[in-house]
């Protein structure tokens, strides 16, 4: 068992429920959360603890596609260089 993994984490019924995987990353425990309000949760040597905050940046931006989205659209210069006019 590795001494740090992540597994994704909701309730259900007031009751707290988890998938059975022990995630190496952030993001593929993102891909286990089956329903809105989902989490995930950090396990380090055996005690589950607070994803800290790179943790919780990692979740966010997994959780909206962040990455995907960087992929696919690039990152744009904002404001954009506007080409000098040229007579």
């Amino acid at each position: 068992m590795p001494s740090l993994y992540y597994f994704a984490a909701w309730t259900d019924s007031g009751c707290f429920c988890g998938c059975d995987h022990q995630h190496r990353t952030i993001a593929s425990a993102v891909a286990c959360i089956p329903c809105a309000g989902g989490y995930v949760v950090a396990v380090q040597e055996n005690e589950c603890r607070e994803l800290n905050r790179k943790e919780e940046t990692e979740f966010q931006e997994a959780l909206s596609g962040y990455e995907e989205r960087k992929r696919k659209f690039g990152l744009l210069a904002w404001p954009k260089p506007v080409p000098p006019v040229s007579d």
